[in-house]
């Protein structure tokens, strides 16, 4: 079935004898201009359609056709191998014409009459049309072939195929070739941009998918950490600290004996042990944070952790929150718990008497400064540094959300974390 031609603009007249009759006698130049404009404004056509590929080559080939005056029309496939097959819905062929087995193998560079003819552009008129070529066709099978002229398609440097145009009753002309080679170039183009389409489509669903792994792993790596958490805090809850309350009360018992001579060096075992059941206790409340149980107001939960800070270290904490909307549960406890983390340096190694907390609504995202008034390090040995792998850790936890953490710090000068964290995992 032969596919309807794209609309031609210009179509050019012909006279009595199937020429081409120009507006002005003699000015070849400018059917060669209406041809021209007409060949890519069918080409650029694609790119403001819903077509498929076959379906617009199928047209494309019928509007070559008509440019041309030829019987029939074809684009052909360079494959990896060096052959050429037909594209889908060449037009002027029957069903069952033997063009659709037809296979043709280019030689080497500047070798057959495909790769100099088409790829080298050594195509000769010979009475309106290119004899080598029409050889090649009817040693392929393609016996009733009368005339034929082809050109590269091709973009750039690199060779897609050819474009072909078979059978004019008046014979073709270097007009026509000019034509078929700029329609060769102008579908380059387009197969390109398709493929780059197609590529760019891909690579979305590529990075749809690791988007989706990226925040799979970080739902895995915040479950995983909580998870780990509270088997340690159950762990402590109920083994440790009950073996201690366990010796306290027989070391209370021993101490009350009163056939004991030791208490004294009881009474000290007694305090000891008083003092590591405190340790322990204060660790089960570091290691139980808030985000175990978020609460509704990032506010609340920054200023009830600079409240302990305070009571425990002595440190003025001021706060400045500017949230312009509800922050989703998942972001919180990832901002959450970098605050944690820069707030427990602080308070262990900063010696600083005041520390700021900043959270603000910017660029789709939370952002996040925590500042003091301590002694500062050098952040390059940071890595290196006991008690710092948790600056590690929040550069991490931003980075896997989609954001970024930078810390700035000099000796003498304080420290300053800042981080940011997308509203959207």
């Amino acid at each position: 079935m032969e596919a309807a031609a794209l609309p031609v603009a210009g179509k050019v007249p012909l006279d009595r004898d199937g020429g081409p009759r120009s507006r002005r006698s003699g000015h070849e130049p400018e059917r060669f201009q209406e041809s021209a404009l007409a060949a890519l404004a069918a080409v650029s056509s694609y790119l403001d359609s819903d077509d498929d590929l076959p379906g617009f080559f199928g047209r494309l080939s019928a509007t070559m056709a008509d440019l041309s005056r030829a019987r029939r029309a074809a684009f052909w496939r360079l494959g990896p191998r060096g052959t050429l097959t037909l594209q889908p819905t060449p037009f002027g062929f029957a069903d069952d014409s033997p063009v659709y087995g037809v296979r043709l193998q280019l030689g080497a560079a500047g070798e057959g009459v495909i790769e100099r003819v088409v790829f080298e552009d050594q195509l000769d008129l010979v009475r309106g049309t290119a004899p080598a070529l029409d050889a090649t066709w009817r040693e392929s099978g393609l016996r009733d072939i009368k005339s034929s002229i082809a050109a590269a398609w091709i973009a750039g440097e690199r060779r897609i195929g050819a474009v072909v145009v078979y059978d004019s009753p008046h014979g073709f002309t270097l007009n026509d070739l000019g034509v078929l080679r700029l329609v060769g170039m102008a579908t380059g183009l387009v197969w390109q941009y398709k493929e780059s389409e197609d590529e760019l489509g891909h690579t979305a669903v590529r990075l749809e998918a690791a988007m989706s792994a990226r925040r799979h792993l970080l739902n895995n790596i915040a479950a995983g950490g909580d998870e780990a958490r509270r088997r340690f805090a159950s762990a402590l809850h109920d083994d440790s600290l009950q073996l201690l309350t366990g010796a306290e009360l027989q070391l209370e018992r021993i101490r009350t004996d009163p056939n004991g001579n030791h208490q004294v060096q009881l009474d000290q075992l007694r305090n000891t042990l008083r003092k590591v059941e405190d340790s322990l206790r204060r660790l089960l409340t570091n290691v139980s944070p808030e985000p175990l149980q978020l609460p509704s107001d990032m506010r609340e939960a920054i200023s009830e952790r600079l409240e302990s800070m305070r009571v425990r270290a002595g440190i003025e904490p001021h706060i400045d929150i500017r949230l312009s909307e509800e922050v989703p549960q998942a972001i919180q406890a990832i901002a959450l718990k970098n605050i944690s983390e820069a707030l427990n340096n602080v308070e262990k190694h900063a010696h600083a008497t005041r520390v700021t907390v900043v959270a603000e609504t910017v660029d789709g995202g939370v952002r996040v400064e925590v500042r003091d008034d301590g002694t500062g390090f050098v952040v390059a040995e940071s890595v290196r540094v006991p008690g710092h792998i948790g600056l590690v850790a929040m550069r991490e936890r931003a980075q896997l959300a989609g954001g970024w953490c930078r810390i700035q710090s000099e000796p003498g000068n304080g420290t300053k974390v800042e981080f940011w964290v997308p509203r959207s995992l």
